[in-house]
């Protein structure tokens, strides 16, 4: 956020060479005012208890959540930040949680449950795939014990990661259960045969899910992990009267002029 002053007649050097604006820290700013306009949001689309299930359900996971993640911080006692793939703030997390759940909701027109639990499971599932995509697979069992500590309610046997969610519902269930048979094609390269895994599927649907929304998408892993299989099996399953796709390939070598 910035603001710009209205004379310069008591700013300092430092202000006049940013041209008479001053800029606020993000540190100061938190992701508090960006969640607030957020649920003002789905004040006016879903109503009053939807508003304040939302609402108690940032006070119950975000503060906590983000303490542990970017300072180690659980309860009394001091421990390791979690280690992530990537650098993230805590904002940008808070905004990939949002995103989330507006791809997930139903729309207003179609009666989606307003039942806590069942939003406290939605609102679990999308905390594991923002707060905690970040997070490198040996540290996700830790996510996944202290997220469990945080909720109240009855949740499933294992790990959240192993869970999907079902949009109709917001019941919760075993990803293993939409991999799909795997019948090898006849006619087939070797090189695009994609055999089904809970891995896969569970990074279609989510790519799907986001994809549908206009949300942008980055997969992060090493190399061999089946990162740019997934995408482009997942690209194949979408209607092709409504959507193409380019496939553009980069090296070491390629300049933007290039591109």
């Amino acid at each position: 956020m910035l603001f710009e002053v209205f004379d310069l007649q008591y700013a300092s050097p430092a202000t006049i060479s940013r041209c008479g604006m001053v800029y606020v820290d993000p540190k100061n700013l938190g992701y508090r005012p960006f969640y607030a306009n957020w649920l003002r949001s789905k004040f006016a689309a879903y109503g009053e208890t939807m508003h304040d299930s939302l609402k108690e359900l940032f006070a119950k996971y975000i503060p906590p959540l983000m303490d542990r993640v970017f300072e180690g911080i659980q309860g009394e006692e001091i421990l390791e930040p979690y280690k992530m793939i990537t650098p993230r703030t805590d904002l940008n997390l808070v905004v990939q949680l949002t995103q989330l759940i507006d791809a997930i909701l139903p729309e207003p027109e179609a009666n989606p449950p307003q039942d806590f639990v069942d939003l406290e499971k939605m609102y679990i599932f999308c905390l594991v795939w923002s707060v905690g995509s970040c997070i490198v697979q040996e540290e996700r069992d830790k996510f996944n014990e202290f997220l469990k500590q945080q909720c109240s309610s009855s949740l499933p046997v294992g790990s959240l990661y192993d869970q999907y969610i079902d949009t109709k519902t917001l019941s919760l269930d075993l990803w293993e259960k939409k991999v799909q048979h795997y019948e090898a094609p006849a006619d087939k390269k070797f090189s695009s045969i994609l055999v089904p895994t809970v891995d896969t599927t569970r990074y279609s649907w989510l790519l799907n899910v986001l994809l549908m929304t206009k949300k942008p998408v980055m997969f992060c892993g090493d190399s061999g992990t089946a990162k740019t299989v997934t995408v482009f099996s997942a690209f194949r399953q979408m209607d092709t009267e409504k959507y193409m796709f380019l496939n553009v390939n980069f090296s070491s070598r390629t300049t933007s002029k290039n591109f």
